[in-house]
C-alpha cells in the first residue's frame, strides 16, 4: 500500500503535495480516525473500496495522527490507541486499500476550515469518491459535515454516508470497545473488532522472579501507546516477530497484567508478563504481538509464594484449556 504524508503546508499548496500523491483516475476515499478499524470502520472502507472498484478510482484512506482530540486536550483517553498507525493502515490494506494519505494533526492544521479542507487538499489530490461515517465532522472546531463535504465540492466529490452498524441493539464504537477491555470482555472486544485485540511489545529485562520460581516470564514493554485491558490474568497467544516484523508461528501463553502486588508496592509499575507454554530460549530484545482471548482472574495479592506458585499453575492450566478449544 503506497503511504502519503500530509502536512498543513499541503493545504493550498499542490506543488508540496508528495510525489505520486495525486491520482489522475481519481480517489475513491474513506475519511476518518478508525482507532480499532472495528465493525462500523470496516463498512466505510469497504463502500470506498467497492465505489473505487465501479468507478475505475484508486481505493484510498485519509486519517490523522495522532488522535485530533489528543491534540486538543479533550482528554486523557485520547493519549492511548486500540491501532497505533501502523497496524491501523495494515488493516485498512487488509481491506482492499491501495493507497493511505495520513495527516499530521496539529494545532495548526485544526485551524484549517473546512472549506480549504475540501477545496485545498481533497480536490488538489484528485478525489472524486469519498465515504464517511454517520458522525463525521471535519474542519476548524469540526464545523464540517457529510454536506458541508458536497457543498464545498460544489458537486465535484460523490459523497456518501455509512449508516452505524450495531450489535446486540448498540451501535458498534470505539468507546464500547474501551469500555470492554476495561472490564476484561475479551469477547465482546473481540466481536466489535471482528477479531480479537492485540498489541505488540518489546520484551525488556525484569528481575527474573518468574524464572526463579518455575515460571519463567517475558517482561513486555508496548511499543505504542496501546490501551491496555483491565488489570488480571489472560489466555493469549503470542506471535514472535521477525527482524521484518513477519509473526513466527503462534504459540500458547497465560499473560498477567497488574502490579504485582505479591512483591510489589501498591499501585507500582503497571506490568505485562506473559508465559509461554512449552518454550524455551531467549526472548530478551524481541518483538511479541500478544492476542487475547479469554479472561482468567483478577490480579491478587498471595500471604506466601506457595500461594502464588499453586496458583500460577492452575492459571496456565486453564489456559491451556481455554486455548484447545480454539484449535478445536
Amino acid at each position: 500500500m503506497e503511504r502519503y504524508e500530509l502536512t498543513v503546508d499541503t493545504i493550498g499548496n499542490e506543488a508540496a503535495l508528495p510525489e505520486g500523491a495525486r491520482k489522475p483516475q481519481g480517489l475513491s476515499l474513506a475519511i476518518g480516525f478508525f482507532d480499532g478499524v472495528h465493525l462500523g470502520h470496516a463498512d466505510v472502507v469497504r463502500r470506498a473500496v467497492a465505489a473505487a472498484r465501479e468507478r475505475g478510482q484508486t481505493p484510498a484512506v485519509m486519517t490523522f495522527d495522532p488522535h485530533p482530540r489528543a491534540v486538543l486536550g479533550q482528554g486523557d483517553q485520547y493519549q492511548t490507541v486500540l491501532t497505533p498507525l501502523d497496524d491501523k493502515l495494515a488493516l485498512m490494506a487488509s481491506l482492499g486499500v491501495e493507497a493511505a494519505y495520513v495527516i499530521k494533526f496539529d494545532r495548526d492544521f485544526a485551524a484549517v476550515t473546512a472549506e480549504r479542507f475540501v477545496q485545498e487538499l481533497l480536490l488538489p489530490l484528485g478525489v472524486r469518491s469519498a465515504v464517511v461515517g454517520f458522525d463525521f465532522a471535519f474542519g476548524h472546531r469540526g464545523q464540517g459535515n457529510a454536506e458541508a463535504l458536497r457543498l464545498f465540492s460544489q458537486g465535484s466529490i460523490d459523497v456518501s454516508v455509512a449508516e452505524p452498524v450495531y450489535d446486540g441493539g448498540e451501535k458498534v464504537s470505539t468507546t464500547r470497545i474501551r469500555e470492554a477491555l476495561a472490564d476484561g470482555d475479551c469477547d465482546t472486544a473481540a466481536r466489535l473488532l471482528d477479531r480479537p485485540y492485540d498489541l505488540q511489545g518489546k520484551v525488556v529485562h525484569g528481575d527474573a522472579r518468574g524464572r526463579q520460581i518455575g515460571y519463567p516470564t517475558a517482561n513486555l514493554f508496548p511499543e505504542q501507546p496501546y490501551v491496555i485491558p483491565k488489570p488480571g490474568v489472560y489466555a493469549v497467544t503470542v506471535s514472535l516477530l521477525q527482524d521484518d516484523g513477519q509473526p513466527e508461528p503462534k504459540k500458547e501463553a497465560v499473560v498477567n497484567i497488574g502490579f504485582r502486588p505479591t512483591f510489589e508496592v501498591p499501585r507500582g509499575e503497571l506490568r505485562l508478563e506473559a508465559h509461554l507454554f512449552d518454550f524455551e530460549g531467549d526472548l530478551y530484545g524481541r518483538s511479541l504481538r500478544l492476542t487475547f482471548h479469554s479472561y482468567i482472574r483478577e490480579e491478587q495479592k498471595f500471604a506466601s509464594l506457595e500461594q502464588l506458585i499453586s496458583q500460577i499453575g492452575r492459571d496456565a492450566d486453564q489456559a491451556r484449556t481455554l486455548l484447545s478449544r480454539l484449535r478445536d
